[in-house]
Formats: structure tokens, C-alpha cells, sequence
């Protein structure tokens, strides 16, 4: 065991570092992602109202990022212990609302008396007035779907009622996470806000709550907001038709009936083994042709039939070398981050993560280095001036590129859709194709 302090956070709602960060952070997810949507938000708590936002966990340390840059309300998470040790990281934290939960792997001495001045002041800080942001499930795993939720939840909201009985009215704000395709730079993420969960009804007269009615109600608000493909066993074979539905691309009007398909999937996948069994063979005969072709496109290209063939966007080609080029001022430090993260980064879950932070910081740094630079040569009376259009065109360059960057990929997805659903030699795997899509569907 290592003897360290206990650390005691102070208790805030706010910090200057926190609403200085978001920005770059919301600069950052939107440059790295396409947003397609950020629904019912209007709904969120207000500002000052203590909350507990929670959240599906697809995509490592980057599943923070959209919260922190789409909440208007600061939010408040718990992190692993051990930054905190160096008292510059540790300062840098809390302002960025940061605190430690020690894990059994710190080798710290009482783990459990530290956990709890954590957890007290987590509830404190709700009771000032701030958000806590919690992703119930534990950890985090790239397939969409919800995995089990640990007691973490339900501790902290049994906590707070012990500590301040008016926190019985915690607002309680599922966040659902959709990725298109969490790896890739510039693909669709969408963003859906789902109503509060009520939880005060389960609170015991002895201070603790029902876990399993909580996870329970946790469980059908996250499936209103998030792709969840259950069960587990049919997920390899239900994923293809799944991505073929292009749920980060729906509207409320379109995703709110599909949430009862995917529960309909799942219910026919443990009752009707003819069906199941139908939609296995169907997608091994499709993978094996698919295979047999070299792996043709994506399914998302294709969708489901003809009609859903991307619109072509041929000047998207000509567009991308003068996106290029309005980039240029970014180019050193995206060689940068993208060598650097090439070589260090093993896991290939943590890889987009790891670009978006260190864009996040660098970008800006750099930018407004040249923008100095720039200023320092320029012309007596131009120097303001200089400095300011070079930053600029950082800052506008690197957006045009990313947006231009996004019709590039709807380009290609519109020709490998064309190719797809009429190029004579892809028979074979489109015949299997929707054979697979009929088994599911039928």
C-alpha cells in the first residue's frame, strides 16, 4: 500500500478553467465529428439545478466530450485517482471540475474512507447546485449496445437523500450517444436528451434505494434515447442490418418507431429460433460473398434498397484541395498529433480520443503561435491585423476542411452505393444482401 493523501475537493458549481475548456471542447467534437443532430435538449435542467446526467459508453474518454460541449450546465466527473498526485494536475482538475475515485489497483490506504469524502463531496457540490455526469454502465465497450449497470448510481442518488433529503428531487438526465462510426474521422455523431428519471419512489425508509427497479427504469430510458441491439448472442448477426438503418441519421419522427424495432428484434430472437436461425444462415452466406467480392463499401452506403443511395456530390473532389489548402496553417500540428498518436496509442478504442484531446489543446496553442509570428514580421501598423487574419484562417481553414472532409465521405458512399446496388458484378453479394435484410425484416 502506498501512503498518500486523502485529497478533499472543494466545493463548487462552477470554475473560469471549466467554462474557458468548453469551448475548446465544443470547437473540437464539432470539428471531429459530423454532428447530425442534438435532439430535445430544450428540456434540460436549467442551470443551477442539481442533476446527475448519465450516459451510454461507447467510445473510452471521448464519450465525456459531447456532454461537456453540448450541456449548457458545467458538469462534475470522477476520474481516476492517481493524476491527481502531482498538486499542478491536481489544481488544473478541479477547475476543470475533476475528482478522484480511487480503484484497487492505486495501492492506497483506506480505499473506502477515501471513496466516501469523494462521494460526500459529490453530493455537496449537487446540493450547491451542480451536475454530476455518471456513465452507469462501468466502463466502456465500442459495440452499441447498453451492458449491465453497476451500483455506482444508485449509490450516489441513495447518498444524497441520506445527506440532504431535499435532493430527493435530483433531476436524473439520461444522455444517449449514437456514433456512426466511432473510429473514423468526420462521421456522424448524434446526440438525443431523454426525459428525467423519476427515482424518489424507490428510496427505503433505511437509507438505501432498489438497484434493480432503479437499473430497471435506467435500462428503458437509455433504450428511448440509444441504439441497444440485444441479446447479446444475436448482435454479430443483427449488426450489418442495423448500420443499414443509419440510425445517427434519424430524425425523432423516424427514430422514435424505430426504438420498437429493435425491441421487436430482440423478442423474436429468443422466441423464434426459425427466425433466428433464418437470419444466421442468411448472414453467413452474405458475409462469405461479401468476402468473395473484396469486401465492397460499407453497409451504411448501401442502406436497405435502391432508394437509399446517397445523392452524388462530384464537386466534393474538386472542393477538397482548396479545403486542403485553407488548412494549411494546421497542417504541422495535425502531422504531429497523428504521428504521435500512430505510435504511442496500443489500444485502438482510446485512438480518436487521444486525437480529439491533444487537438483540442495543440491546435489553438499553435495557431496562436504563428498568429504571434506572424504579427512580430509583418509590416509597421500591420502587425494587429496580421496576427488576427492568420488566426482566422486557422480557425476557418480547419472547419472548411472538416465540413469538406464530411461531403468527401458522402461522395464516396453515394458511388459505392450506386456501384453496389447495380454494378453487374456484385450479384452475387447483393442477391445475398438482401436476401439477409428480407430474413430480418420478414
Amino acid at each position: 500500500m502506498r501512503s498518500r493523501p486523502i485529497l478533499h475537493p472543494p466545493i463548487q458549481v462552477s470554475h473560469l478553467y471549466y467554462r474557458l475548456a468548453r469551448i475548446l471542447v465544443w470547437g473540437g467534437i464539432t470539428r471531429y465529428f459530423s454532428i447530425s443532430g442534438v435532439d430535445d435538449f430544450e428540456g434540460l435542467p436549467a442551470p443551477g439545478t442539481p442533476a446527475i446526467f448519465i450516459g451510454n459508453h461507447q467510445n473510452g474518454m471521448m464519450d465525456p466530450m459531447p456532454f461537456c460541449g453540448f450541456v449548457p450546465q458545467q458538469i462534475h466527473w470522477l476520474t481516476r485517482a492517481d493524476v491527481f498526485w502531482n498538486p499542478v494536475a491536481r489544481h488544473i482538475l478541479f477547475g476543470y471540475n475533476q475528482m478522484p475515485v480511487y480503484r484497487q489497483r492505486d495501492r492506497v490506504d483506506q480505499l473506502r474512507e477515501r471513496n466516501d469524502v469523494i462521494f460526500d463531496a459529490c453530493v455537496d457540490r449537487m446540493h450547491a447546485g451542480a451536475a454530476m455526469g455518471i456513465f452507469p454502465e462501468g466502463n466502456h465497450n465500442p459495440f452499441p449496445s447498453l451492458r449491465a449497470l453497476k451500483g455506482g448510481l444508485a449509490e450516489m442518488l441513495a447518498r444524497a437523500a441520506r445527506r440532504h433529503p431535499e435532493l430527493k428531487s435530483i433531476q436524473l438526465v439520461p444522455i444517449g450517444l449514437d456514433y456512426e462510426h466511432y473510429l473514423d474521422w468526420r462521421r456522424r455523431l448524434r446526440v438525443r436528451a431523454g426525459q428525467a428519471i423519476p427515482f424518489a419512489d424507490l428510496l427505503n425508509e433505511d437509507g438505501t434505494i432498489d438497484k434493480r427497479a432503479l437499473n430497471a427504469r435506467v435500462r428503458e430510458a437509455f433504450r428511448r434515447i440509444m441504439v441497444d441491439l440485444q441479446p447479446e448472442d444475436a448482435q454479430p448477426h443483427l449488426h450489418p442490418a442495423l448500420r443499414a438503418h443509419r440510425t445517427s441519421e434519424m430524425s425523432q419522427e423516424v427514430w422514435k418507431p424505430f426504438t420498437a424495432k429493435l425491441a421487436a428484434w430482440e423478442k423474436r430472437w429468443t422466441e423464434d429460433e426459425g427466425w433466428s436461425q433464418r437470419v444466421k444462415d442468411t448472414h453467413a452466406q452474405w458475409h462469405e460473398a461479401w468476402t468473395e467480392a473484396g469486401s465492397p463499401g460499407r453497409v451504411e452506403a448501401w442502406g436497405k434498397s435502391t432508394e437509399d443511395i446517397r445523392k452524388s456530390k462530384p464537386w466534393a473532389a474538386w472542393l477538397h484541395p482548396l479545403a486542403m489548402l485553407a488548412n494549411l496553417p494546421s497542417y504541422p500540428t495535425q502531422w504531429f498529433v497523428t504521428r504521435y498518436v500512430n505510435k504511442t496509442i496500443k489500444n485502438v478504442e482510446f485512438v480518436p480520443t487521444m486525437r480529439l484531446g491533444m487537438g483540442v489543446v495543440l491546435f489553438p496553442v499553435w495557431w496562436f503561435l504563428l498568429s504571434i509570428v506572424a504579427g512580430l514580421i509583418a509590416p509597421p501598423g500591420w502587425g494587429w491585423l496580421t496576427a488576427g487574419l492568420l488566426w482566422f484562417w486557422g480557425q476557418a481553414g480547419s472547419r472548411f476542411f472538416a465540413w469538406s472532409t464530411t461531403q468527401k465521405h458522402d461522395h464516396a458512399d453515394a458511388l459505392d452505393g450506386h456501384d453496389f446496388w447495380h454494378d453487374s458484378g456484385l450479384a452475387k453479394v447483393r442477391n445475398a444482401w438482401k436476401a439477409y435484410l428480407e430474413a430480418v425484416n420478414n
